[in-house]
Parts: structure tokens; sequence; C-alpha cells
């Protein structure tokens, strides 16, 4: 117990230190650089009333009766993602400072060493230059970071793709699928927003539209007032749902299991209101006359901890090799690690749950990037192997970070094209 204590103590005294080294040297750039005392205290005083105002903010809701849970995007997003925000700018000035004392002190080493003087009136002015740098370059995100937390967020894309197979049945050449994912409804703040988006959704004027769970963060009484939006999506032929990791409430503290069960409960006689069916590791027929496609729903499975309740051999029960299949399956993980290797060829997977991270790099034809690749091989848009496709939906909402950069909500339509 006391070796536990020890190294809680020790973990806490090296973050503070941490913490405090990084201040120290964000302070050090900016009286460097700005002579003019005002310029300092303003930058004092935002940063206390940043911070002042996260903590104002946790205390009210610590002194209500409300749900963590349930008012984090309400009341803290924002705040928190300016606190990170602001920690993030001061990182990247402290990097540069400590790179700079080390060669400073390898420089002074050698001076001394050598007894050499020269170099030093350059260490001085070097100084000055590499605080102006420093702010300079911490200094470029935050605009984009700032235009991603009140813009980019809502900044739905149309991503259109036109997917030809040699087996698809012949009254289906030309079906379209309109493909979205992790709502995150928990999240969502502007209904204005969220309309445009489900009309946006309307006017491709799709024959299925599906969705690859995370309707919610936790709870379902965080759809209560966005099913009335949701309901108006329209198709020709229905729509069509699978849970994500989040659907499960596996996020969120109960107080008996018995209201994680009624919350599950609630989410899926929600959705069927909304007009969605949900698959759970079974499939269903979409017929066009005489012929037919297959629409395959598992449960969530994913990699690592997170939750395997798909089965997908369950959910193929009933199928013969020579149907044409689509499934939907919240993780692109599963495609990877089982789908694409199954016996059964699986001709188009749709999946979500990477969401890109929120923060990324792409130009069509020149880069695609995110930190979430490491994670994730397959990340994000359409992928192709052994004649089976995949289809990473990039998200409808956010979580965590309340916004996005440079990868935006995406409403995914595919065409089906007959070869």
């Amino acid at each position: 117990m006391k070796a536990n204590l020890k190294n809680i103590a020790l973990r806490w005294t090296i973050l503070v230190i941490v913490f405090l080294l990084i201040e120290i040297y964000a302070f050090q750039a900016f009286k460097t650089v700005f002579k003019n005392k005002w310029i300092l205290k303003i930058y004092i005083a935002f940063n206390v009333l940043v911070i002042c105002n996260l903590l104002y903010r946790f205390l009210v809701i610590n002194n209500s009766s409300l749900n963590f849970s349930d008012v984090f995007y309400n009341y803290l997003s924002i705040p928190f993602a300016f606190v990170i925000t602001l920690f993030g700018f001061k990182l990247i000035i402290s990097s540069f400072l400590l790179f700079e004392d080390f060669t400073r002190v390898l420089i002074s080493s050698f001076n001394f060493l050598f007894s050499t003087t020269e170099s030093n009136n350059f260490l001085i002015g070097r100084r000055g230059f590499i605080s102006k740098i420093s702010i300079l370059f911490a200094a470029l995100p935050i605009p984009f970071v700032l235009h991603g937390i009140f813009r980019g967020r809502y900044n739905y894309r149309v991503v259109n793709y036109e997917l030809e197979f040699d087996d698809l049945p012949e009254e289906f050449d030309g079906y379209k699928l309109t493909h979205i994912s992790d709502i995150h409804s928990g999240s969502l703040q502007k209904k204005n927003k969220v309309e445009y988006a489900v009309d946006l959704i309307n006017k491709q004027n799709s024959d299925l539209v599906l969705f690859t769970g995370d309707f919610v963060n936790n709870k379902a009484s965080e759809l209560n007032e966005w099913k009335k939006i949701f309901s108006t999506i329209q198709s020709k032929d229905g729509k069509f749902s699978v849970l994500g990791n989040h659907d499960y409430g596996d996020y969120v503290s109960w107080k008996f299991e018995e209201d994680k069960k009624k919350n599950f409960s609630n989410l899926l006689k929600i959705q069927a209101e909304m007009g969605f069916k949900l698959l759970l590791n079974e499939n269903i027929k979409i017929s066009s006359k005489s012929q037919s496609i297959s629409l395959v729903g598992v449960e969530n499975w994913g990699k690592g901890g997170f939750k395997k309740k798909g089965d997908i051999d369950k959910a193929c029960q009933g199928l013969t090799e020579n149907d044409f299949k689509i499934v939907m399956s919240h993780d692109p993980s599963h495609w990877d690690k089982i789908l694409k290797k199954h016996n059964t060829r699986f001709h188009l997977t749709l999946s979500g749950h990477t969401h890109g991270m929120q923060f990324g790099i792409e130009i069509p034809g020149l880069i695609k990037w995110s930190p979430v690749k490491w994670a994730y091989k397959y990340w994000a848009g359409m992928y192709n192997e052994r004649s089976q496709y995949l289809n990473v939906n990039r998200g409808f909402g956010v979580l965590g970070f309340p916004g996005r950069v440079g990868v935006w909500p995406e409403i995914s339509v595919i065409t089906l094209k007959k070869v």
C-alpha cells in the first residue's frame, strides 16, 4: 500500500514539475519577445481566465444534480478545448526553448573546454530569435483549431463513390446507398446545422440509408431532442442501422445493472421510432422484382479492448455463396482482422468508428494523413482488397475534442454498378 502511494506521489510530482517547466518556458518566451508590460499582463490574465472558467464549470456541475456525462458537451467541451489548445501552444514553445537550452549547454561546454568566447554573443542573440520562432510556430495551428470548433464540425461533405461488380444483380445496377456513421447525439449542439445535414442526406435521393453505429455517446436519452430531426431521414427502400461501441452504455457508471439494461432497451426503442431497422447479427434481403441483395448487420466487434459482440457467421445464416452481400460493421478492424480473410466474399463493408481522429490533412490526390493511421490501418475513405471493398465513414458528429480540423463530417454516397 505504501509503495503504491509513493509511486502515485512520484508520478504527480513529476507531472507538476513538467507542467511548471512548460509554464516557465512559455512565459520566458513572451517576456523575451514582448517588452510591453501590458502584453504580458494580458497574457497572464487570459491564462487565468481560461483555467478559472473551466474550474468554475466543473464546480457548478459537481455541486448540482447534473450528470457529468450528460452535460459535458453543453458546459465543458469548449472550455476544455481552450485549455488543451493553450497547453499545446505552450508545449510547442517550451519544446523549441528546451532544445535551444540543450544546444546552449553543449556549445557553452565546448567554449569552456577550449577557452573560446566568440560564440557567447551569438548565444545571447539567438535566444530572442528562437523565442520569436517558437511563438510563431505555436500560434500557427490556433486559427485552424478555432475554425474546427466553431465551423469545421458542421462542414458536412458529401463523398461520392461508384463501385463496379460483375456479379451485381442487374436490377441493382445504379442502386444508391447513403452511408452515415457516428452521430454521437450527446455532442450535437446546433439544431439548424443538424437539420441542414439531414436535408443534405435526403437530397441524395438514395435507395437505402445505412447507419453504422454510435448514435449516442453514452445514454439513450441523448437522442430525445434529436429524434424528431433524424426521423425525417428518407430513403426508397428503408433505413438500417447497427450498434457501435458507444451504444451499449459501457462508458458511464450505472448505479444498478438494471438501469444499464433499461438504457439499452430505450436506445433500441428510439431507433425503431425514428424508422431505423436495427440489425443485430442478422441479415435481410433487399428485393427488386425477382432479384435481391443481402444486407448483413453485425454488432460491434473491435480489436484490443473493444466489445466483441459481432458474430459474422450468425449474421450470415441462410445466405448462399452467390448472394451479393453488403456488411454493416461499426469498427473497421473487424474487416481487417476477420471479414476480408473470411471464406465468404463480402462485396462491400461499411464502417465508421475512427472519425479520422477529427484531425488530419486531406488533399485529394496529394495527401491523406491523420495520427489515427498509427492505430488503424483503414481509417477513412474507400479501400479495396481481394475484390472486397471497405468504406470507412469519417463520421457525422464529434467525440472528445468538440471540433474537426482537416477531417470533415461525412455523408458517403455509394452507387453500385453492374459490369
